[in-house]
C-alpha cells in the first residue's frame, strides 16, 4: 500500500476509539488494532471500516453518489462550500491543530474542501455509506484527510476529541456531538433553505406529502442545543442542460419516493439551490451523559434527521 494512504493514521490514538470495546487504537502495519486484539483494515484507497456490521439506504448507492458527484463538481454548490468555509475560519476555536469532523460526508465534497483551505487542520470525515466514503477516499489526491465507515449513533472517536464538526445536508445525533467536542467546540450546521430544489417540488407536487417546505424544527433545535453563533441564507438559482437536472432529480432525497420517470423534467431549465449555515458553539453542561437522546426532525419528504 501507498504509505502516504497509511501516515494519515499514524497519530490514530489521537482520535480513533475501537467501535466494539472503546479502547484505543493504534496503527499496526495496514490495520488499526486495539489493545483487545480488535482488528479493522485501512483500505487500498485510504480509508478504514469502522463501522463493519452498518448497513446502507437502498438509496444511497454507487449510482446517487456519482450523480451528486457530478452536481456537486459542477459547482452548483460551491456557494454554499464558501460558505462553510467561511464559517469555519471565523469560529472555529484558535488551534494550530484543529480537528475538524465532517458527519455524514458522503462522497466528501466539503471535508476535501476544508482541507485544502485548512491544510494545518486535521480533517476526520465519515459516513454510514461505505460506498461514498470509498468514492471520497478514491478522490482525495491531498491523502490527508482520515476517512472512515463510522456509525453516528457511536462514533469510534475519542471524548472531547474535534474542535468542530461539520453537517451538512445529513442527520445529526447530538448526544455523539457534544461527547467528541472539545470545550468550546463548534458545529456548523447546513439545512436546507425554503426555496431548496422548489422547481422540483413544484413539478412532483402531486406526488409528494408536503408541497412546500420549513426549516424551523432543524434551527429551533439546534438552537436548544447549542448557544447559536451565526445563522446565514445562502441561496442561487442555477441554469441547468437536461443531463445536470436528470442528476439532480436522481441524487435529492426530495425524490427518493418519487417515480422520476413520471416526471416531466424536460419543463426544469432553472434550479434553486439554497441552505441556511448555522454555526453553534458547545455549552459547558452539553455532555453525552446529558444528551443521549436522538433527535427527529423531517429534513425532506422521506428524509430524516437523527
Amino acid at each position: 500500500m501507498n504509505p502516504a494512504r497509511l501516515a494519515r493514521f499514524h497519530d490514530c490514538p489521537r482520535y480513533f476509539i475501537c467501535p466494539l470495546c472503546h479502547a484505543e487504537l493504534n496503527l499496526a502495519g495496514t490495520s488499526l488494532r486495539c489493545p483487545n486484539r480488535h482488528t479493522f483494515d485501512i483500505a487500498k484507497q485510504g480509508y478504514v471500516n469502522l463501522a463493519p456490521a452498518a448497513k446502507q439506504s437502498q438509496f444511497y448507492s454507487k449510482e446517487s453518489f456519482a450523480n451528486r458527484g457530478r452536481i456537486l463538481n459542477a459547482g452548483y454548490y460551491s456557494h454554499i462550500a464558501s460558505a462553510v468555509l467561511a464559517a469555519v475560519r471565523t469560529h472555529c476555536p484558535a488551534n494550530p491543530r484543529p480537528a475538524v469532523l465532517d458527519a455524514g460526508c458522503g462522497e466528501g465534497f466539503y471535508a476535501r474542501a476544508v482541507q485544502q483551505a485548512n491544510p494545518q487542520a486535521d480533517v476526520l470525515a465519515f459516513d454510514i455509506s461505505k460506498d461514498s466514503v470509498q468514492q471520497a477516499a478514491r478522490e482525495d489526491t491531498s491523502l490527508a484527510v482520515r476517512w472512515f465507515v463510522g456509525n453516528l449513533a457511536d462514533l469510534p472517536l475519542r471524548d472531547a476529541a474535534v474542535d468542530c464538526i461539520l453537517d451538512v445536508f445529513s442527520p445529526v445525533h447530538y448526544g455523539e456531538f457534544g461527547r467528541v467536542l472539545r470545550p468550546g467546540g463548534i458545529v456548523v450546521k447546513v439545512v436546507p433553505g425554503a426555496q431548496h430544489d422548489e422547481q422540483l417540488r413544484e413539478l412532483a407536487s402531486a406526488h409528494l406529502r408536503h408541497t412546500d417546505y420549513s426549516n424551523e424544527q432543524m434551527v429551533d433545535q439546534f438552537a436548544r442545543h447549542f448557544d447559536v453563533l451565526d445563522t446565514r441564507l445562502v441561496s442561487q438559482t442555477f441554469v441547468m442542460p437536461p443531463d445536470d437536472v436528470r442528476a439532480f432529480a436522481h441524487m435529492t432525497p426530495l425524490l427518493f419516493n418519487v417515480d422520476i420517470d413520471a416526471l416531466d423534467l424536460g419543463q426544469i431549465h432553472e434550479l434553486t439551490v439554497e441552505a441556511q449555515v448555522l454555526v453553534g458553539r458547545s455549552r459547558a453542561d452539553s455532555t453525552c451523559a446529558q444528551q443521549h437522546g436522538v433527535a427527529h426532525v423531517v429534513a425532506h419528504d422521506g428524509e430524516v434527521e437523527a
